[in-house]
């Protein structure tokens, strides 16, 4: 949300989770990805609301980002504080609300507050046990990659499988508001089954045991996801959540009153 912190917010729509209009889980099947934007991501795919407590976490959910930044987890909780006087909490939700933000420049800006996103998918194994990301991806992909003469990430290949039964609960949006739930007793996620075929997550799952917090982001410091392509193609497989109509950021050039 910025380097700045939030000094208030107004809930300006709630939204429900199911239903015809403007729901989240219709928000949620228009979510396009970053390379392909003609790609419904989540169109198909069969949503539920889920409780994770703190050891939850740890033993059932994956991670594509093993860093993350007390800087962030402090501007969480003064999120967390700000909802709670609006009567909502941000672990426990079971909808969606659009809200604006002041931050302390001034600026206001535009979000939608949502549960965390888990997707949970199959990752074949190869022969030697690592992750088979070649059966996941499909003939666009391919193509896509092949014009610019690109491939997998080689990184892929020292990756060793870490649960046995290969299906992943891999976290997509929210992983900071994850790691706060997780300090304070759990959180409800969306967890997302039946993830339209051929566009995997454009990171590796990484166990939740090898989360670290870190005092605040450093851009010197070494990339911890690993990502599933070859850069400059690394982020096109990025699921881009406004694109759904949920808002993350618009700048609007009046300031709350």
């Amino acid at each position: 949300m910025g380097d700045e912190s939030v000094l208030k917010i107004n809930v300006e729509k709630e939204i429900p989770f199911f239903g015809q209009g403007d729901s989240l889980e219709n928000r949620l099947r228009k979510v396009s990805l970053r390379g392909f934007p003609n790609i419904r991501i989540y169109e198909n795919a069969v949503f539920e609301i889920a409780k994770f407590s703190s050891q939850d976490i740890i033993k059932k959910l994956h991670t594509p980002q093993p860093s993350v930044y007390r800087t962030h987890l402090n501007k969480i909780k003064i999120l967390h504080e700000l909802f709670k006087e609006a009567g909502i909490d941000i672990l426990n939700l079971d909808k969606a609300y659009d809200f604006t933000a002041a931050s302390e420049n001034g600026v206001i800006t535009e979000w939608t507050m949502l549960p965390p996103v888990v997707e949970s998918f199959f990752i074949p194994s190869t022969l030697n046990g690592k992750l088979d990301y070649e059966c996941l991806i499909g003939i666009e992909v391919v193509e896509f990659l092949n014009k610019q003469n690109l491939w997998l990430n080689p990184e892929l290949q020292r990756i060793n499988h870490t649960n046995n039964s290969r299906v992943y609960n891999l976290i997509n949006d929210g992983s900071h508001r994850i790691h706060y739930g997780f300090e304070n007793g759990g959180i409800k996620v969306i967890t997302a089954q039946g993830i339209t075929q051929g566009f995997p997550y454009y990171a590796a799952p990484q166990p939740y045991s090898s989360v670290k917090v870190i005092p605040e982001r450093d851009q010197k410091a070494i990339e911890t996801k690993i990502h599933v392509l070859e850069e400059p193609a690394h982020k096109s497989l990025y699921r881009l959540f406004p694109s759904g109509g949920i808002k993350s950021g618009d700048i609007r050039p009046e300031k709350i009153k």
